[in-house]
């Protein structure tokens, strides 16, 4: 498994980015790593990000079925809900609909996710969201990172190099939540020509 300062030595991240990443992992707090291509890394760097938090953080896969929100609700303590992906269905652990709804029942009891979707911007993660029955202030009280992967290529290509293009952090606000960009990715200085 890929960790963070794996992706601070092949340039996917600056140091600096990757302290954003620690600090979000080491504090539990949630996150959602999205890019609009399949194989761009999302999974990845969502695994390396669950990786920092210290052990006494509890991790748990989470399929959105009601036995599970039954038994993590009755949990004494909170910790990581670590979902394959959020939007559609596909494989175990990618949740949409009421799955989705049941997850950020979870989240507003204290838990925090790690998972990572299907798109482009910002705003697109709202969007995805609100298919799967979340409203934009729901998500801004319950997932304070946003953190965009970007695959320079061929997403097929194992070859192909990704980057961590930007992390903004989410805050509710008066009508629209709040977005601040914590992180861009400078291909200048990262050595890459930009396209």
């Amino acid at each position: 498994m890929l960790k963070l300062h794996d992706m601070v030595a092949n340039q996917s991240i600056s140091a600096d980015g990757a302290d954003v990443l620690r600090t979000i992992g080491a504090a539990g707090r949630a996150f959602l790593v999205h890019a609009r291509p399949r194989n761009a890394g999302k999974t990845t760097l969502t695994q390396a990000i669950v990786a920092e938090a210290p052990a006494s953080v509890p991790r748990q896969d989470f399929y959105g079925t009601e036995r599970e929100v039954a038994a993590l609700s009755a949990a004494p303590t909170r910790g990581y809900l670590v979902v394959g992906e959020i939007g559609h269905r596909g494989r175990p652990g990618y949740l949409a609909g009421a799955e989705v709804v049941r997850l950020f029942g979870l989240l507003a009891d204290g838990y925090s996710v790690a998972s990572n979707l299907h798109a482009d911007s910002v705003d697109e993660v709202f969007d995805v969201l609100h298919s799967n029955g979340i409203d934009r202030a729901t998500v801004a009280a319950a997932v304070p990172y946003l953190i965009k992967v970007r695959v320079l290529g061929d997403p097929d290509n194992p070859a192909t190099r990704r980057v961590v293009e930007q992390i903004h952090q989410i805050a509710p606000g008066d009508g629209e939540p709040a977005s601040s960009l914590l992180y861009e990715w400078d291909a200048l200085s990262a050595g890459t020509p930009p396209s």
